[in-house]
């Protein structure tokens, strides 16, 4: 008896397929990615990085290394992360010092302490969060809260708490494309606008390309660091009014021009801008 698979059907079969096979490869799309899920951090601490042996945290802003002098960079070099990452830019952590001079060590502990009391309450709340160890496509908003903070015995702030968003003032500063690689998230550039509590003043300062890069660890709490390009002029408008300070403003502006290293005028052949970068830690937290 013929069986009725011929060698010719088995052709047509196998063209069929191939065919099929092609039409799927060529005409689908990649199936789209689950929807992920909204997961906020609380800052828990902020502060000031500082320079030793030409070593400090940061990014490379301007994505180029400068071991010499030059005139895109104003003359300043670059330093070294921690890590040997070279072309780091970070000319606010040389300047700190110069400041602590003035006011003594007590800067990043007024920072905390504005933190700790609930009157400097920033959150990192990232959308579209399918997994913290790799991910991509994320979307970020930096916001505010508001509320009287619960205190761990660690000194520091609580995590899983929930803080209500600040009604007034709110500064949302929207970010895209954020990703997460071996458990750390990186996001940037885009415009950021934080409040700075120091002293005896309060103002927003406007960080130019800004970067935020942080480390998720197993228990879901964050360290990292945020950095972008600032303005000595715009912060020493903003401390102006505080008690004491404004003697010191002509020295605020002209330290900050002697630092700068981004933001060349081309005409002038001078820079504006300050490259900065600030400590981080993190905390889970709810927004309401």
């Amino acid at each position: 008896m013929r069986s009725p698979f011929s060698f010719a059907s088995l052709g047509a079969f196998a063209i069929v397929t191939s065919l099929l096979v092609v039409s799927a490869n060529g005409c689908s799309h990649a199936a789209p990615q689950a929807p992920g899920v909204r997961k906020t951090w609380i800052l828990t601490a902020m502060g000031f990085t500082r320079e030793h042996d030409h070593v400090a945290p940061g990014f490379d802003l301007d994505r180029q290394v400068t071991r010499m002098p030059d005139a895109a960079s104003c003359g300043q070099l670059d330093l070294t992360a921690p890590d040997g990452t070279p072309g780091i830019d970070n000319q606010l952590s040389l300047l700190i010092p110069v400041v602590e001079k003035q006011f003594g060590n007590a800067i990043d502990g007024i920072i905390q302490g504005a933190i700790n009391d609930g009157r400097l309450l920033i959150a990192f709340d990232l959308a579209n969060v399918r997994s913290t160890a790799n991910d991509r496509d994320i979307t970020m908003e930096v916001k505010l809260a508001q509320g009287k903070p619960t205190i761990g015995t660690d000194g520091v702030l609580d995590a899983y708490q929930t803080l209500d968003m600040r009604e007034n003032g709110q500064i949302i500063s929207p970010a895209e494309g954020g990703t997460f690689a071996n458990g750390t998230f990186t996001i940037g550039p885009f415009p950021l606008r934080i409040p700075i509590a120091i002293f005896d003043v309060a103002f927003t300062i406007f960080i130019r390309d800004a970067l935020v890069r942080f480390t998720v660890d197993e228990d879901g709490n964050a360290e990292g660091i945020l950095g972008g390009s600032i303005s000595m002029d715009e912060v020493a408008d903003g401390v102006k009014d505080g008690a004491g300070v404004a003697p010191l403003l002509p020295q605020i502006r002209g330290v900050g021009l002697l630092f700068a290293d981004m933001g060349l005028d081309p005409d002038t052949g001078k820079c504006s801008l300050l490259s900065s970068a600030l400590s981080l830690k993190a905390r889970p937290a709810f927004l309401r």
